[in-house]
């Protein structure tokens, strides 16, 4: 990243002496937060170093929300070396969160904040060759929010070799309407990829899906969340994106440098020409309308607008996080 050094210029700590005194034992470094150390010097004529890693946090806004536990672990296997950072936030955890995760923040009351354990997490990152995890992308831009939040230079990513678990198995694994088909139901179906086929197709697909995932009976709503994972936050978006949210009675975007700011307020202040910087580029339409709206109505003149064009703000009582 432009203007930013690599972390591959940062340099280990040199090894310890041998008179140092040792580890402390296992449940004291569970008290830590610490899982067996991984070293950060490594031998890369040995074979690519890989490492694996995930994240838990206080919520999913890539703003607002902290990692405050990460771990990783050197090599694939069950015996692979690891580290676990438990980090003090600054912000509370979302209750959905805590429900999956299952931490609080009385756990974490004496946990070094991110800035204080920065340094060695880049380290460890900076001299992995391969980076492994599921679904990375959340994981990533949490682990980056981080480091723009404390002033420090992002994780250099851009000669890595990235592996998402979850995108391979979306690659590796068809996932077309005829191999669901022949997956869930058993055999091809004729006349694929005409309409009135797929249609039929589909719904036989659907009946045998919900017997294989143990779905049968439950409710649509049930399971219409189970296939969208952003069911409860789509609740609050202002139009088909993620880009816009009612918070409250107010619409507040959820992208930029200005993610979380209230729109009307935002266009009657001083950095009102980011809203204008929208209005240049190929935002969705819905997001164009909003942010000229905020920049040409009056603040209580554009909420009404907004609550009239778009709906009263959605309820958001179910967490993200809910199973």
């Amino acid at each position: 990243m432009e203007g930013t050094l690599s972390l591959f210029d940062w340099r280990p700590a040199p090894a310890p002496e041998s008179s140092e005194p040792a580890p402390a034992p296992d449940s004291e470094r569970e008290e830590q937060g610490l899982a067996s150390a991984i070293p950060v010097a490594t031998d890369h004529a040995a074979g690519p170093v890989i490492l694996v890693f995930d994240c838990e946090t206080t919520g999913t806004d890539r703003v607002r929300d902290q990692v405050i536990e990460l771990c990783v672990q050197r090599g694939l296997g069950d015996d692979a070396p690891n580290r676990v950072w438990r980090i003090k936030p600054s912000v509370p955890i979302h209750p959905g969160a805590q429900a999956v995760h299952g931490i609080s923040m009385a756990e974490l009351e004496d946990c070094p904040s991110f800035a204080e354990v920065a340094d060695e997490i880049a380290e460890v990152f900076a001299a992995a060759d391969v980076i492994v995890g599921y679904n990375l992308a959340f994981d990533i831009d949490m682990l980056q929010a981080e480091y723009t939040r404390i002033g420090k230079p992002l994780l250099d990513f851009s000669t890595k070799k990235i592996v998402d678990a979850f995108r391979l198995w979306q690659q590796c694994e068809p996932r077309s309407l005829t191999h669901a088909h022949q997956r869930f139901v058993g055999g091809d179906f004729a006349s694929a990829h005409s309409a009135s086929a797929d249609v039929a197709a589909t719904g036989r697909v659907l009946c045998g899906m919900l017997r294989a995932f143990d779905l049968e009976g439950q409710d649509w709503e049930q399971i219409a969340i189970k296939c969208d994972p952003q069911h409860a936050q789509r609740a609050s978006w202002v139009g088909p994106s993620r880009h816009l949210r009612w918070e409250g009675e107010v619409i507040v975007l959820g992208f930029g440098k200005h993610g979380g700011a209230a729109v009307h307020e935002l266009a009657a202040g001083p950095d009102r020409s980011f809203l204008k910087w929208v209005l240049e580029r190929d935002f969705p339409v819905h997001v164009t309308e909003v942010c000229r709206a905020a920049l040409e109505l009056p603040g209580d003149e554009f909420l009404s607008w907004a609550r009239s064009r778009y709906g009263q703000p959605a309820p958001t009582a179910q967490p993200p996080f809910a199973k």
